[in-house]
């Protein structure tokens, strides 16, 4: 009963959350300089009686607030609009780009989050060794480079690699995972920078808990030790921080799609912005804003499954 009042309360404020955060995004977009007549209309003639047409089709003379409950009746029906540069189905030309940046998104996590844990928990059992020291310096080297200087090497690299390309078709599977390796390898990094040395200390102060000593003294295996009870502890922090990372990637994305050109979200949301391309705009930061939402309330449920202790409040 109490994880079930939990899991309302935490709906509602995700609800109340999202509804907030979109109309101020769509109040702030409308204060700025951009027309959308003018983004609309583009290079093709202006005329009083098309401005009229369009006004009159977008319902642009209509409140703001006004203007907002229509765009938000349609989101939760299923119509996220008109384009407004191309004229094409929003919906549609982001369900065309969505495979892309899933794909960088959970490769990317499951690798790096992989690595990630291998490494830590190495560098953790040979703590104070030079294989400790070797692990954590190329942590640190990683957490420090900036994945758009990363992208760039390995993109100059990739070119004297024979038959491999970043941009093309992908007309099937096999294709598909060629185009999204090589950028979800690099977005990887930032895991294994990030959540290997969460790992490796997390690790070593379990390792050095009062209670590991009283398993070893009950003769216990060294393997149950460090595996059963030492890294089963350690990794919920680990789970937790993966989970955030996992959201926060789906922002990410943007610049190993802009620099490999890879036609996902991320480089629809650039565009977008740059073309004052309201429509676009509003759902992509309503939907990474619910992608967000959704991984923190799953990784809190997942936290209180793991470490019943935990309190529900």
């Amino acid at each position: 009963m109490k994880r079930f009042r939990f899991i309302i309360k935490r709906l509602l404020s995700m609800i109340v959350i999202m509804f907030l955060v979109s109309f101020l995004v769509f109040v702030v977009l409308r204060m700025s300089d951009a027309d959308p007549l003018t983004v609309m209309i583009g290079n093709n003639q202006s005329t009083p009686e098309l401005r009229q047409a369009l006004t009159e089709k977008y319902h642009l003379d209509d409140p703001v607030h006004i203007q907002y409950l229509r765009w938000i009746k349609g989101v939760l029906s299923g119509d996220f609009g008109t384009d407004y540069v191309d004229g094409q189905d929003v919906k549609g030309l982001i369900m065309s780009r969505l495979p892309i940046t899933f794909g960088l998104v959970i490769m990317s996590s499951v690798i790096g989050s992989v690595i990630a844990v291998i490494m830590g928990v190495a560098a953790a059992l040979r703590k104070g060794r030079p294989s400790d020291a070797a692990i954590s310096g190329l942590m640190l080297v990683l957490s420090g480079a900036p994945s758009f200087l990363v992208s760039i090497l390995i993109l100059i690299f990739m070119t004297y690699v024979p038959g491999y390309s970043f941009i093309g078709t992908y007309t099937n599977f096999g294709e598909f995972l060629q185009r999204i390796m090589i950028p979800s390898l690099i977005m990887a990094l930032t895991f294994v920078a990030m959540l290997g040395r969460i790992t490796r200390s997390n690790m070593i102060n379990q390792l050095q808990s009062p209670y590991i000593a009283t398993a070893a003294a009950k003769g216990l295996k060294q393997s149950n030790i460090t595996y059963k009870h030492a890294f089963h502890n350690a990794v919920i922090p680990v789970i937790t921080v993966a989970g955030y990372m996992i959201a926060g990637s789906i922002g990410s994305t943007v610049i190993v799609e802009q620099v490999f050109s890879l036609p996902g979200i991320g480089g629809l949301l650039i565009s977008a912005i740059e073309e004052n391309n309201f429509p676009i705009v509003q759902i992509l930061v309503l939907f990474m804003l619910g992608a967000y939402l959704v991984m923190s309330f799953v990784i809190d449920i997942l936290y209180t499954v793991l470490d019943p202790r935990v309190d529900l409040k």
